[in-house]
């Protein structure tokens, strides 16, 4: 399907959204979102004059893109995925429903600002069930028939690893434009997502599913308080010992077989629930990584995978799910929290915080816990189902779609970001300013890894640590076996890679 998005009156647009922000947020004045690299208030006093130029009228950093920038009308060719999980590509029109809205400003801002006609053409993108090959394979088809008609490309971010892997997708460190020191990109992007001194796929404000799929942890406030020696996990956030052991504290001796069935299931009440493959959050939170780059920048198993930490931290898990106070199930966990049987939830923000605001009690929210009181920051693993971009290797003008690539995660950061985070998230899901602190906290950790990219290439490396934990076995043993195999596997990517950058 291809469709040409419509441009509307800028003007009019942009006094719309700034009243619904008004008006959502309840208060006579714009609130700039902050984000993990900086804040976006504009300097006041006397350092106002000299750094206005950097700020726009609502106080977000402008790009460096040059004004004069304008690429005559040209079109810009986007290939999305059409089953991402949440709108975040192309809306027909505006509705009054603030992120749609936003979403097609930005659109209609990006068009304005370049001087181009963004046509789309979508196509499944999800991973699973081939169907990240078939993504990958239909760009492969494109690019071996000589075929330049894409410009920019999105899907899930272990279908865009694989299309990169296959030499698809353009080296964006080699073109003009991308800035990202820029607040609308994440601060471990150039860290993490590069392979030598080549980055093939970025993420950020660009994508509103990086917000959906954040893990956190949901608390039941009202469950709380019928336990008066516990602390509120936010506290112990602020308190810098929202730890492991912290949480395995506070769950303990909570389970209660509420329907007489002598079997543990979702009826029951927990001290905790969570998916078997959403304990990868507890490994990364915990400081711990998979796949790292080595002192020549190429990639390599992390020496935290095989490390003590690693074992100790899955053998404690293991023995904290084994005592029957955690619900590990793949399909009610979330229920049994929203239903008011659980006092935490580990989940993707998405899978709860749409359901919370009816559930009927009162709840927080709070980061992964850090391994121990000496780890400084707390750390936020990402649902893999977020869109991650690239541009295609075939583009008519890859700097084009750089610049294009660029206003748009600007746009984003300042239109489609704050609708969600700032307001849909912060202010009507969030029920404190201490909530509100936490979203902070938990986007600001926000981190990418290698071995989760290319998991189903690497003996699905991911999901190992997180099966051992829940089977109680011994990981020790099954990282030692899987040690020979990680390597072979690992050097094939690299050397799909290494020929890439020739």
């Amino acid at each position: 399907m291809k469709s040409t998005i419509k441009l509307i009156s800028l003007a009019l647009a942009l006094v719309m959204l700034f009243a619904s922000f008004v008006a959502c947020a309840d208060t006579g004045k714009e609130n700039p979102v902050t984000t993990e690299n900086a804040t976006t208030n504009a300097p006041s006093g006397s350092d106002a004059e000299t750094t206005a130029d950097l700020y726009d009228e609502n106080g977000y950093l402008k790009s460096n893109l040059p004004d004069e920038l304008d690429f005559g009308g040209e079109t810009i060719t986007v290939l999305w995925w059409n089953d991402v999980e949440r709108p975040e590509f192309y809306v027909e029109d505006t509705n009054g429903e603030m992120v749609n809205d936003a979403i097609y400003q930005r659109n209609a801002n990006v068009e304005s600002k370049m001087g181009v006609t963004l046509d789309w053409v979508d196509i499944k993108g999800q991973y699973n069930n081939n169907v990240g090959k078939a993504y990958s394979d239909h760009v492969g088809n494109m690019y071996e028939s000589g075929d330049s008609t894409y410009d920019l490309m999105s899907a899930h971010s272990r279908t865009i690893a694989l299309t990169a892997m296959n030499g698809y997708c353009a080296d964006l460190m080699d073109l003009e434009y991308l800035d990202f020191s820029m607040p609308w990109w994440p601060t471990v992007m150039k860290d993490t997502a590069t392979i030598g001194d080549s980055m093939y796929f970025v993420t950020g404000d660009v994508s509103i599913n990086s917000i959906h799929q954040m893990y956190a942890i949901f608390y039941n406030k009202d469950v709380l308080e019928r336990f008066p020696d516990l602390v509120e996990p936010a506290t112990h956030v602020q308190n810098k010992n929202w730890t492991i052991e912290t949480l395995h504290l506070m769950t303990k001796d909570m389970y209660k077989d509420l329907d007489g069935s002598n079997t543990a299931n979702e009826l029951d009440f927990y001290g905790f629930t969570t998916l078997s493959w959403h304990l990868d959050a507890i490994y990364y939170g915990a400081g711990l990584r998979q796949a790292e780059k080595d002192e020549e920048k190429l990639l390599k198993i992390s020496d935290d995978y095989y490390s003590t930490k690693a074992i100790d931290l899955c053998d404690r898990m293991g023995e904290w799910i084994k005592q029957g106070d955690v619900y590990v199930n793949s399909s009610n966990y979330a229920n049994t929290f929203i239903s008011g049987n659980a006092l935490m939830v580990m989940a993707r923000h998405k899978d709860v915080a749409e359901k919370i605001v009816d559930a009927g009690f009162s709840y927080g929210i709070v980061p992964i816990p850090k391994y121990n009181s000496e780890q400084e920051n707390h750390i936020t693993c990402v649902g893999n189902p977020v869109s991650f971009y690239s541009i295609y290797t075939l583009s008519k003008d890859l700097n084009r779609a750089a610049a294009v690539l660029e206003c748009w995660a600007s746009e984003a950061y300042r239109l489609t970001t704050p609708a969600l985070f700032e307001t849909t998230m912060k202010l009507r899901y969030s029920e404190t300013s201490v909530e509100s602190e936490m979203y902070d906290l938990i986007r600001a950790g926000i981190i990418f890894d290698f071995g989760r990219l290319f998991n189903s290439s690497l003996a699905n490396m991911s999901d190992q640590w997180d099966n051992c934990a829940v089977d109680g076995g011994s990981w020790a043993t099954k990282s030692k076996a899987m040690m020979r195999t990680l390597g072979t596997q690992l050097e094939k990517i690299t050397n799909s890679f290494a020929e890439i950058a020739q």
